[in-house]
């Protein structure tokens, strides 16, 4: 155990780790914004109000830190060496809780300074402790299973509401014995989590495979030619599974200028259809969530009036979805080699001007959803005068806009090689920060400062600079040799 504790704080740690970075950023500003706070107290009616802007830095620096810890602990135990070394596993699986509990420490140091519960606390590190030891995104591919679509859309959906200082803030304020129900059960998901067995061995999947053909064969010989259930149940299921791609192709429907040319794959993002089901699950989610921790703490019918305003987050989300993902083509290069050698697009700048051509294409397309839906759906929620929605469309349009071209700057400061640790930084300070910080001064009951309007409407013209800088940049970028192996 205390060898893998040492890994911990070798250089090993720190290689292809980027969300320690991300976290030692995030977690830095948290803790100097809670020491320069100095309110008396910071309960009010009840309810335990964070500092302005604390909620966010002190989320993302706390999953960026157990992410850290999580990414080294599965490249550990899913390495072949793992199973031939007797003890490694159980080592690591020890370093892991020691490294997990002393991170839960450190990040409760300033809300216990703020003056929050510990209890509460715990509660709300151990939710962030079953989000970030996922295993399905740890280590290479080669060495993990396949992505768990529901827990993952699950974990997503908690990660991105506990964003928003609400959410936290009720969770920070429940009974005792709530908070401990909470951290009961994070923990057990955290443990069963990084529970890890071995593969077996090639020699043995193969025996097996064969042991199951050979009871098949038998099985087949033992029937006489009769159908087995399986067969007669195999049209209903080919049916449902016909009706279910039906639905999957409605939901990614995209416009023909989206199809044409032939993109990277992390281009594909959702039409029409698809974008406004996202926004209504969204709005449904946060309004049951908000409506579920209002009865379980007042043990009463829910106020319209609080829900209404708790529901303020649900644009910012919305915008937030509309540009996180939008620079993911940035970072996966492994079908460039295929589509420059066999698209025709010509030379490797010719290529980089049509990535970015449909790059823009994605951000105004995503805009255009984002603007329409979220601003008249913040003026309604947040009781603003409908005088105010042409600024705040204006205003939303150029946020995705400029935000959507934000991470393009890894490319100008970095153009010789693939940095995804700052390309992964500007896209979370854009897409978190960014939006929540614009929102939340479009959505107020002050008047929008000038500055912030001009700073706002000023992401056209930075988008423009960039779609020309960013694809000659990019054609000078190391890209990979050769495809990828299968």
């Amino acid at each position: 155990m205390q060898h893998a504790l040492r890994l911990y704080l070798s250089p090993v740690f720190f290689r292809e780790n980027y969300a320690f970075l991300t976290g030692v950023t995030w977690s830095t500003v948290a803790f100097f914004v809670a020491f320069q706070d100095h309110a008396a107290t910071h309960w009010q009616n009840g309810i335990f109000k964070l500092p302005e802007s604390f909620s966010l830095w002190w989320w993302l620096g706390l999953q960026g830190l157990v992410a850290s810890g999580a990414a080294q602990y599965w490249r550990q135990v899913r390495s072949p060496l793992a199973s031939m070394t007797p003890g490694m596993i159980a080592a690591e699986y020890k370093a892991i809780h020691a490294v997990l509990a002393f991170i839960m420490l450190l990040m409760a140091v300033p809300l216990l300074y703020l003056g929050a519960p510990l209890l509460n606390i715990l509660a709300q590190e151990s939710l962030s402790l079953a989000l970030s030891v996922n295993s399905d995104t740890a280590t290479p591919k080669a060495l993990r299973g396949p992505i768990r679509l529901f827990r993952a859309l699950l974990l997503m959906g908690v990660f991105v509401l506990f964003l928003f200082p609400q959410v936290q803030e009720r969770l920070l304020s429940l009974p005792w014995y709530m908070a401990l129900g909470l951290l009961v059960v994070g923990t057990a998901l955290t443990v069963i989590e990084l529970a890890h067995t071995p593969r077996p061995a090639v020699g043995q999947e193969g025996a097996g495979q064969q042991s199951v053909s050979i009871k098949a064969v038998s099985f087949r010989g033992r029937s006489k030619g009769k159908p087995s259930r399986s067969v007669e149940a195999a049209p209903s299921s080919q049916d449902a599974a016909q009706r279910g791609s039906g639905l999957i192709r409605v939901m990614l429907w995209q416009f023909p200028w989206l199809r044409n040319p032939p993109v990277p794959n992390t281009m594909m993002s959702p039409g029409p259809v698809g974008y406004l089901a996202g926004c209504v699950l969204a709005v449904v989610s946060i309004f049951i969530m908000h409506a579920l921790l209002e009865v379980l703490q007042t043990f009463a019918v829910p106020n319209w009036a609080a829900l209404k305003k708790s529901m303020l987050m649900a644009p910012q989300l919305i915008c937030i979805m509309s540009v996180s993902g939008l620079a993911s083509w940035m970072q996966v290069r492994a079908d460039w080699p295929f589509l420059l050698n066999l698209a025709g697009y010509g030379t490797r700048l010719d290529f980089a001007w049509a990535l970015y051509a449909t790059h823009a294409k994605r951000t105004v397309q995503n805009a255009v959803f984002a603007t329409v839906i979220c601003s008249p759906l913040g003026i309604f929620l947040a009781g603003l005068h409908w005088s105010r929605l042409p600024v705040t469309l204006l205003a939303i349009f150029c946020i995705v806009v400029g935000i959507g071209y934000l991470p393009s700057l890894g490319l100008i400061f970095s153009p010789r090689k693939n940095r995804p640790a700052l390309t992964q930084l500007l896209t979370a300070g854009g897409s978190i920060i960014g939006v929540q910080l614009a929102l939340g001064l479009l959505f107020s009951h002050h008047t929008v400062p000038v500055w912030a309007l001009v700073v706002m409407v000023a992401g056209i013209p930075f988008s423009a600079v960039m779609a020309w800088l960013a694809p000659q940049a990019l054609a000078k970028a190391d890209w990979p040799i050769e495809p990828a192996a299968p």
